[in-house]
Protein backbone atom coordinates (compact mmCIF):
# COMPACT_ATOMS: atom_id res chain seq x y z
CA UNK A 1 0.00 0.00 0.00
CA UNK A 2 1.49 3.38 -1.01
CA UNK A 3 1.36 6.31 1.34
CA UNK A 4 0.60 9.63 -0.29
CA UNK A 5 2.81 12.44 1.04
CA UNK A 6 1.52 15.95 0.90
CA UNK A 7 3.97 18.23 -0.99
CA UNK A 8 2.99 21.23 1.10
CA UNK A 9 3.93 19.32 4.24
CA UNK A 10 7.38 18.48 2.84
CA UNK A 11 8.01 22.09 1.87
CA UNK A 12 6.95 23.31 5.31
CA UNK A 13 9.29 20.86 7.07
CA UNK A 14 12.18 21.85 4.82
CA UNK A 15 11.56 25.53 5.53
CA UNK A 16 11.58 24.94 9.30
CA UNK A 17 14.84 22.99 9.08
CA UNK A 18 16.48 25.70 6.97
CA UNK A 19 15.38 28.42 9.42
CA UNK A 20 16.68 26.42 12.39
CA UNK A 21 20.06 25.89 10.74
CA UNK A 22 20.32 29.55 9.86
CA UNK A 23 19.46 30.60 13.42
CA UNK A 24 22.00 28.22 14.93
CA UNK A 25 24.68 29.48 12.58
CA UNK A 26 23.87 33.08 13.45
CA UNK A 27 24.00 32.36 17.18
CA UNK A 28 27.33 30.60 16.74
CA UNK A 29 28.75 33.58 14.89
CA UNK A 30 27.57 35.93 17.63
CA UNK A 31 29.40 33.87 20.25
CA UNK A 32 32.57 33.83 18.14
CA UNK A 33 32.47 37.63 17.86
CA UNK A 34 33.04 38.06 21.62
CA UNK A 35 36.78 37.92 21.13
CA UNK A 36 38.03 41.02 22.98
CA UNK A 37 38.16 41.62 26.72
CA UNK A 38 37.90 44.86 28.66
CA UNK A 39 38.46 45.62 32.33
CA UNK A 40 37.54 48.81 34.18
CA UNK A 41 39.15 50.41 37.26
CA UNK A 42 38.01 53.36 39.36
CA UNK A 43 41.10 55.19 40.68
CA UNK A 44 39.34 58.40 41.77
CA UNK A 45 39.21 58.66 45.54
CA UNK A 46 36.00 60.29 46.75
CA UNK A 47 34.13 59.56 43.52
CA UNK A 48 30.73 57.90 43.37
CA UNK A 49 30.71 54.21 42.49
CA UNK A 50 30.69 53.89 38.71
CA UNK A 51 28.61 51.90 36.26
CA UNK A 52 30.59 51.05 33.14
CA UNK A 53 29.17 51.14 29.65
CA UNK A 54 30.26 49.82 26.28
CA UNK A 55 28.50 51.49 23.34
CA UNK A 56 25.78 52.82 25.66
CA UNK A 57 25.02 49.36 27.07
CA UNK A 58 25.70 48.76 30.74
CA UNK A 59 28.52 46.23 30.99
CA UNK A 60 29.18 45.91 34.73
CA UNK A 61 27.17 43.60 36.94
CA UNK A 62 27.78 45.91 39.89
CA UNK A 63 29.07 49.45 40.32
CA UNK A 64 32.83 49.94 40.52
CA UNK A 65 33.79 51.82 43.69
CA UNK A 66 37.09 53.61 44.24
CA UNK A 67 39.93 51.10 44.37
CA UNK A 68 37.82 48.37 42.75
CA UNK A 69 37.66 46.89 39.29
CA UNK A 70 35.34 45.03 36.94
CA UNK A 71 37.49 42.60 35.00
CA UNK A 72 37.49 40.56 31.80
CA UNK A 73 34.24 41.71 30.23
CA UNK A 74 33.90 40.07 26.82
CA UNK A 75 32.91 42.14 23.81
CA UNK A 76 33.19 42.03 20.05
CA UNK A 77 36.16 43.58 18.29
CA UNK A 78 36.02 47.03 16.73
CA UNK A 79 35.73 50.63 17.86
CA UNK A 80 33.93 50.99 21.19
CA UNK A 81 32.68 53.99 23.12
CA UNK A 82 33.41 53.19 26.75
CA UNK A 83 32.10 55.29 29.61
CA UNK A 84 32.07 55.55 33.36
CA UNK A 85 28.79 56.88 34.80
CA UNK A 86 27.81 57.65 38.37
CA UNK A 87 25.94 54.57 39.52
CA UNK A 88 22.21 54.67 38.85
CA UNK A 89 22.37 57.87 36.83
CA UNK A 90 23.04 59.06 33.30
CA UNK A 91 25.83 61.38 34.45
CA UNK A 92 28.98 60.57 32.50
CA UNK A 93 32.13 60.94 34.56
CA UNK A 94 34.42 60.35 31.58
CA UNK A 95 34.38 58.47 28.29
CA UNK A 96 36.71 57.47 25.48
CA UNK A 97 36.61 55.71 22.12
CA UNK A 98 38.96 52.73 21.89
CA UNK A 99 39.80 50.06 19.36
CA UNK A 100 39.07 46.64 20.88
CA UNK A 101 41.15 44.42 18.67
CA UNK A 102 40.32 40.74 18.31
CA UNK A 103 42.01 38.41 20.82
CA UNK A 104 43.33 41.27 22.95
CA UNK A 105 42.74 42.53 26.47
CA UNK A 106 42.73 46.13 27.70
CA UNK A 107 42.10 47.89 31.00
CA UNK A 108 40.40 51.28 31.18
CA UNK A 109 41.19 53.45 34.22
CA UNK A 110 39.01 56.28 35.40
CA UNK A 111 41.57 58.84 36.57
CA UNK A 112 41.67 62.37 37.95
CA UNK A 113 43.96 64.70 36.05
CA UNK A 114 46.09 67.45 37.55
CA UNK A 115 43.43 70.04 36.67
CA UNK A 116 40.78 68.07 38.57
CA UNK A 117 38.91 66.85 35.49
CA UNK A 118 38.21 63.14 35.07
CA UNK A 119 39.44 61.15 32.09
CA UNK A 120 39.84 57.58 30.82
CA UNK A 121 43.29 56.08 30.22
CA UNK A 122 43.56 52.64 28.64
CA UNK A 123 46.42 50.15 28.73
CA UNK A 124 46.99 46.91 26.82
CA UNK A 125 47.28 43.81 28.99
CA UNK A 126 49.77 40.97 28.63
CA UNK A 127 48.07 37.79 29.80
CA UNK A 128 50.90 35.33 29.15
CA UNK A 129 52.08 34.04 32.52
CA UNK A 130 55.65 33.08 33.46
CA UNK A 131 55.82 29.60 34.97
CA UNK A 132 57.04 29.67 38.56
CA UNK A 133 57.43 33.45 38.49
CA UNK A 134 55.42 36.59 39.11
CA UNK A 135 54.67 38.89 36.20
CA UNK A 136 53.89 42.49 37.17
CA UNK A 137 53.60 45.97 35.72
CA UNK A 138 53.12 49.34 37.38
CA UNK A 139 50.89 52.30 36.48
CA UNK A 140 51.07 55.79 37.97
CA UNK A 141 47.68 57.52 38.20
CA UNK A 142 48.60 59.90 41.04
CA UNK A 143 48.37 63.53 39.88
CA UNK A 144 49.21 64.94 43.31
CA UNK A 145 52.69 63.46 43.55
CA UNK A 146 55.51 65.99 43.20
CA UNK A 147 57.80 63.47 41.51
CA UNK A 148 57.82 60.26 39.51
CA UNK A 149 57.60 56.83 41.12
CA UNK A 150 60.46 54.41 41.75
CA UNK A 151 60.13 50.70 42.59
CA UNK A 152 62.94 48.51 43.94
CA UNK A 153 63.11 45.00 45.37
CA UNK A 154 64.03 44.36 48.99
CA UNK A 155 67.59 43.64 47.80
CA UNK A 156 67.83 47.09 46.22
CA UNK A 157 67.44 46.03 42.59
CA UNK A 158 65.58 48.67 40.54
CA UNK A 159 62.44 47.50 38.73
CA UNK A 160 61.26 50.90 37.51
CA UNK A 161 62.50 54.45 37.94
CA UNK A 162 60.86 57.82 37.32
CA UNK A 163 57.45 56.42 36.32
CA UNK A 164 55.57 59.55 35.33
CA UNK A 165 51.88 60.33 35.79
CA UNK A 166 49.67 58.20 33.48
CA UNK A 167 52.66 56.11 32.41
CA UNK A 168 52.73 52.32 32.55
CA UNK A 169 55.88 50.26 32.92
CA UNK A 170 56.72 47.21 30.89
CA UNK A 171 55.83 43.90 32.52
CA UNK A 172 58.55 42.62 34.83
CA UNK A 173 59.23 39.02 35.86
CA UNK A 174 60.25 38.57 39.51
CA UNK A 175 60.43 35.81 42.07
CA UNK A 176 57.31 35.10 44.11
CA UNK A 177 57.11 36.55 47.61
CA UNK A 178 59.50 39.37 46.78
CA UNK A 179 58.93 42.51 48.84
CA UNK A 180 58.82 45.71 46.77
CA UNK A 181 59.68 49.19 48.00
CA UNK A 182 58.01 52.22 46.42
CA UNK A 183 58.88 55.86 46.78
CA UNK A 184 58.39 59.19 45.06
CA UNK A 185 61.54 60.66 43.54
CA UNK A 186 63.03 63.10 46.02
CA UNK A 187 61.04 61.73 48.96
CA UNK A 188 62.32 59.54 51.80
CA UNK A 189 58.85 58.07 52.48
CA UNK A 190 58.86 54.44 51.41
CA UNK A 191 55.84 52.14 51.03
CA UNK A 192 56.44 48.39 51.03
CA UNK A 193 54.35 45.96 48.99
CA UNK A 194 54.46 42.66 50.86
CA UNK A 195 55.77 39.74 48.83
CA UNK A 196 52.89 37.62 50.13
CA UNK A 197 50.62 39.60 47.77
CA UNK A 198 52.55 38.36 44.73
CA UNK A 199 52.23 34.63 44.03
CA UNK A 200 53.96 32.48 41.41
CA UNK A 201 52.14 31.93 38.13
CA UNK A 202 50.05 35.08 38.51
CA UNK A 203 50.02 38.31 36.51
CA UNK A 204 49.46 41.58 38.32
CA UNK A 205 48.90 45.24 37.62
CA UNK A 206 49.87 47.47 40.53
CA UNK A 207 48.63 51.02 40.25
CA UNK A 208 49.61 53.98 42.37
CA UNK A 209 47.66 56.95 43.60
CA UNK A 210 48.16 59.22 46.57
CA UNK A 211 46.38 61.69 48.81
CA UNK A 212 49.63 63.52 49.61
CA UNK A 213 52.39 64.89 47.41
CA UNK A 214 55.21 62.65 48.63
CA UNK A 215 53.76 59.24 49.51
CA UNK A 216 52.09 56.68 47.27
CA UNK A 217 49.23 54.31 47.90
CA UNK A 218 49.24 51.07 45.96
CA UNK A 219 46.49 48.77 44.66
CA UNK A 220 46.99 45.27 43.30
CA UNK A 221 44.88 43.82 40.47
CA UNK A 222 45.11 40.11 39.68
CA UNK A 223 44.86 39.81 35.88
CA UNK A 224 44.57 36.03 35.51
Amino acid sequence: MKTKINKSFIIAVAAVMLFSFSSCKKDSNNVDELNARLSFVNTVEGSAAQDVYINDSKASASAVAYGSSSTNISTSSGNKLIAFKNSGSSTVSASATINAEANTSQTAFLIKQADGNLAVSTYANDNSSASGKVKVRFINVAPLLVGAVNVTTNTGASLISTLAFKAASAYQTIDANTNLNVNVAGSVEVVTIAGSELQAGNIYTIWFDGSSTTKVKYHVILQN
